[in-house]
């Protein structure tokens, strides 16, 4: 067995004819039949049932379909991951990142790197936890992660500041107009929204809380981060957001204030000192592009 016959039987499974499966193909109808049929011998079973003109599949075909799907997807895993290690244009790349740094910076870099190299692919997991995310890229389960506050101390890693972002208080439309600025205590009345513990957003409202000495009861904590701006518009309580998101919730109706102590995190880009491929070494320099007044990789991190 072999990935051209995978290819045929799947062909025919799909049109359910050998006339129009040898047609998408380009290939000759008596060649396909061949094929399939050497197919069959060496499994020793037949896989589709002849029906007048068309076909459809037998039990030992339906038993074949899944496997053969997954065999044909190893083969083009096998094919990335060779071609990517040289050619700059083709490949795939894994990054790991807490929602709120895969909404911002990560889309702009991924969208300007698929501009220029289309065929290049991006696939963009979530960490139950920071931690995973240096974990993933330490064992090249993932070629980049996103992490904000201080970059690991470790000689596997290097990192690039890539953005620092601003921390404002994000309130209910009906909130009574106040000061031009805010404090965390001031917040608290309302009761605080923030995603779950070990997330970006919950993390730096912890370390917040922590640093003014605010006991720390959230009033909802929710798992999605997309609905942190609609509870707080529904007048379910406060939030603290980064300044790019906070703009979308003012858009929207929110009160958006400062800070009265202003709160800012680096999001920093790691990846493996050694290893990168030829679209992650391009990757890298791109975000060094996009983002020049933070840039500089801090080697032997």
């Amino acid at each position: 067995m072999d990935r051209r016959q995978l290819e045929y039987f799947l062909a025919v499974a799909e049109y359910g004819s050998f006339t129009r499966a040898a047609a998408a193909l380009t290939i000759a109808q008596p060649s396909l039949s061949h094929a399939i049929g050497l197919l069959e011998r060496e499994l020793g079973s037949t896989l589709f049932e002849r029906l007048g003109r068309g076909v459809r599949l037998t039990a030992a075909g339906q038993a074949l379909l899944l496997p053969a799907r997954r065999t044909l997807r190893s083969f083009q895993v096998a094919t990335t991951a060779v071609r990517s290690v040289t050619d700059v244009g083709f490949g795939r790349l894994t990054i790991i990142s807490n929602t709120l740094w895969a909404v911002e910076p990560l889309t702009q870099i991924i969208g300007e790197f698929r501009q220029a190299h289309p065929a290049v692919q991006f696939s963009v997991d979530h960490p139950a936890r920071r931690s995973e995310v240096l974990s993933q890229v330490r064992s090249g389960e993932a070629d980049f992660g996103l992490v904000d506050g201080t970059p690991p101390a470790t000689g596997v890693l290097e990192s690039q500041w890539l953005v620092e972002h601003r921390l404002v208080a994000v309130l209910p439309p009906e909130a009574l107009p106040g000061p031009a600025s805010v404090t965390l205590a001031e917040l608290l009345p309302f009761g605080l929204i923030s995603t779950l513990p070990g997330t970006a957003l919950r993390d730096l409202l912890d370390l917040e809380l922590q640093v003014t000495g605010e006991a720390p009861d959230l009033a909802v904590e929710t798992a999605h981060l997309a609905s942190v701006i609609p509870l707080v518009l529904a007048g379910a309580g406060a939030a603290l957001l980064p300044a790019g998101l906070a703009e979308d919730a003012g858009r929207r109706g929110a009160r958006v204030l400062p800070l009265r102590r202003p709160t800012t995190t680096a999001v920093h880009l790691i990846w493996r000192s050694r290893g990168l491929s030829s679209p992650g070494e391009r990757f890298r320099a791109l975000a060094a592009t996009m983002f020049p007044d933070l840039s500089g990789p801090l080697a032997g991190l």
